[in-house]
């Protein structure tokens, strides 16, 4: 929108001439001056009326300019009127300026700093030849510390960025930077700053790409559970691990998945471990529904989903274009959906689901024991959480064998490598909590521990913890310690 009074008045009147409600508005004139962000609810067909009327006074963009800014020193004689044939030029190839500093010194000229927004690459050098042929100019280094040099184009130098980061459509590129402000709008309330909050997306999404293809970095571990199941454990530095039991018998087992940017990478880890992977017979099980666990469910055509009521629900939400459980709470809202965007995840079909409870009550306090179910001479119990890390996880025991799957439950942060750690410390920031109720997912965790702890005086030797993120490992002296078990 136009930097003038009356632009949000304008926006509002078309939404509520089409009886649209808005139901968030966010708008900082020190991160971009014409960027505004409304969301509105209101019948199909009256949204499609709001933007035909928004795009056509010009509010609405269908697709993301190639804007830059061209930052010059230019030295002006100071003396009355001499910016002016600057200025003309400027005016003629209809050029913006986005910044602007000049002070009056002891020499005969001023430097004029400026900073244009330049639409038309090609226009650049015919504009500086024309400025030059009247005073001496000069190219300045860009410096990202100086945020008004860009303020009035902020969203879209990102969107330019992200696009070309992660190959996005418009649409899923505009969709990033609506659900990265709204990220914004609300650690803003709490106090953060926009330089803080959009450094830490930039990580998120850098972080992601740079692990990308060769970049690849997963630590593989892999120990004999009994005569005729061997466990192997991947652990990559972003998203979750990726656990798969291998019987001769029965296939092959996986719980959780990890990230779909990284299907390729994982794919081959799998088919260099098992040589005849396509041919194998698979189940898939899930510890929750959250995206960086899900992200080969839709990849594996071959295999069935084994997943509690709760979890399905959510899947079935995303593969209808709806929020998720997780979604369904603002502060989790913006981070869920740019993983979504960036990790390039496609909801599973539910017609994959095998669905291992019936009639689990919606709402418990404790560890519920929901169903059971066998992987050669492995008896699992499933036991459904009370949503503390989010609504429907689950957890996977083994107790012959002292085995516990604890997805995001209980994880051993302090076995972290410093990568994985600096990549674990993002979305704790975006969201502020990985938790929907942290005092909930406290009191599961503790339920864990004292499970482990009888698992352990049961089987007179320590009980594995297979975790959603980082390494195998086992309680000693009250503290997660690292198994190593075999790494490589």
């Amino acid at each position: 929108m136009p930097d003038k009074t009356g632009a949000f008045l304008l926006a509002s009147k078309v939404i509520a001439r089409h009886n649209g409600n808005i139901i968030r508005v966010s708008y900082n004139k020190a991160v971009d001056l014409h960027t505004l962000f409304i969301d509105v609810e209101a019948p199909e067909k009256s949204l499609g009326q709001i933007e035909q009327e928004l795009e056509a006074v010009g509010y609405l963009k269908k697709k993301i300019e190639e804007t830059r800014v061209l930052v010059v020193n230019i030295k002006i004689p100071d003396v009355p009127g001499a910016v002016l044939p600057v200025l003309k030029i400027l005016d003629r190839y209809e050029i913006n300026i986005s910044y602007i500093n000049s002070n009056t010194g002891t020499t005969p000229y001023q430097d004029f700093k400026m900073g244009l927004l330049i639409e038309n690459p090609k226009i650049i050098k015919m504009l500086l030849d024309d400025i030059s042929e009247i005073y001496q100019i000069d190219i300045v280094d860009y410096d990202d510390s100086e945020r008004n040099l860009d303020n009035t184009i902020f969203y879209i130098k990102l969107a330019n960025e992200m696009q070309q980061l992660f190959d996005l459509t418009t649409e899923k590129t505009m969709e990033f930077i609506s659900e990265s402000n709204r990220i914004l709008q609300l650690l803003q309330e709490k106090g953060e700053n926009a330089d803080k909050v959009f450094g830490y997306i930039r990580r998120f999404a850098y972080f992601v790409s740079n692990h990308r293809d060769a970049a690849f970095k997963a630590d593989i571990e892999k120990l004999k559970i009994s005569d005729s199941v061997t466990l192997y454990s991947i652990q990559p530095l972003c998203g979750s691990n990726t656990y798969i039991l291998e019987s001769s018998r029965e296939g092959l087992m996986l719980v959780d998945t990890g990230y779909a940017i990284y299907a390729q990478e994982l794919l081959g880890i799998l088919q260099e471990l098992f040589p005849d992977w396509s041919g194998r017979k698979k189940k898939v099980y899930i510890t929750h529904a959250d995206v960086d666990h899900c992200g080969l469910l839709s990849k594996l055509k071959d295999a069935k989903i084994c997943l509690n009521q709760k979890s399905a629900g959510s899947l079935k939400r995303q593969y209808e274009g709806l929020p998720d459980h997780r979604e369904e709470y603002n502060f989790a809202l913006g981070y869920s959906k740019i993983n979504r965007i960036i990790s390039g995840y496609i909801p599973p079909d539910p017609r994959n689901f095998q669905i291992l409870d019936h009639n689990t009550p919606e709402a418990h306090d404790s560890l519920l024991h929901i169903a059971d179910f066998q992987f050669d001479d492995l008896k699992f119990e499933v036991l459904e959480g009370n949503g503390g890390h989010v609504y429907g996880e689950m957890i996977f025991i083994c107790r012959k064998h002292g085995l516990i799957f604890t997805g995001d439950n209980l994880v051993n942060i302090s076995g972290f490598s410093p990568e994985r750690a600096q990549f674990n410390s993002l979305a704790p920031y975006l969201m502020g909590s990985v938790n929907i109720d942290s005092k909930k997912a406290t009191a599961i965790r503790k339920e864990i521990i004292k499970i482990v702890h009888e698992i352990d005086e049961s089987n007179q030797k320590p009980c594995l913890i297979l975790g959603g993120h980082g390494p195998v490992s086992f309680i000693q002296n009250e503290k997660l310690v690292k198994a190593e078990i075999l790494g490589k």
